[in-house]
């Protein structure tokens, strides 16, 4: 879970995208790109939702890319 301050966002106003290894994150007009960290990049994004004024972003781990331990 990633969790973003967007305090005065409306949900209506939000656009969250995944590019790459980046989370591009659309606030009305505005725009901005995070580079994910590490281990994050290892997942999918699956689902996101905004209470008080709070972005949280649901990750899953995708198996295929995580390293296989004997």
């Amino acid at each position: 879970m990633w969790r973003i301050p967007l305090p005065g966002a409306a949900r209506s106003d939000l656009g969250l995208v995944r590019r790459g290894d980046e989370l591009v994150l659309t606030v009305g007009r505005f725009r901005h790109i995070a580079p994910l960290p590490s281990a994050l990049r290892r997942c999918t994004v699956s689902g996101a939702a905004l209470r008080g004024g709070v972005l949280s972003v649901r990750f899953t781990p995708d198996p295929g890319l995580w390293p296989r331990t004997p």
